[in-house]
């Protein structure tokens, strides 16, 4: 299942992500992908927005690796940043099995291509590509098996 979706601001950004994290349940990965400044952390907040949490309270985790934040009870949000990962088998350093184990838990992954090898088959991958100064194009796509859950994500 593929969207192709286009935002026209930061906002609308958020919203569109906002839909998304309503529909996400326990043990989700949703992976991020798209050039410096493409609004993946942007996209990550809106998540968060839709997952109950203060959008205001995700920043971005490239220095940290990897934030946690309490969403929609009992869900947790894991927020990763892959892009100072050399590769997968860097993983363990930041606990991965410990955050893929972790029941309650929706991982978010900006620069999840450093990764591919270590992701799973049944995930979200967000693709956010400039299209303007503060246009995006969003490609959204999903395994079916998650189809019931995001029908409805491109009204």
């Amino acid at each position: 299942m593929r969207f192709v979706l286009e935002s026209s601001s930061e906002a609308a950004t958020i919203e569109l992500a906002a839909k998304l994290g309503r529909r996400l349940r326990a043990a989700d990965v949703v992976c991020l992908d798209g050039p410096l400044g493409a609004g993946k952390t942007c996209f990550v907040r809106g998540l968060a927005t839709g997952m109950g949490l203060d959008e205001a309270v995700v920043s971005s985790p490239s220095f940290l690796i990897c934030h946690e934040y309490n969403g929609r009870a009992p869900l947790r949000l894991a927020h990763l940043d892959a892009y100072r990962l050399a590769g997968p088998d860097e993983l363990e350093t930041i606990g991965w099995d410990e955050l893929r184990a972790a029941s309650q838990t929706v991982l978010a992954i900006e620069w999840a291509s450093r990764i591919e090898p270590a992701l799973p088959p049944k995930r979200i991958d967000v693709t956010i590509e400039h299209t303007g100064p503060t246009s995006r194009l969003i490609v959204i796509d999903a395994p079916e098996i998650l189809a019931s859950r995001l029908e409805g994500l491109d009204d």
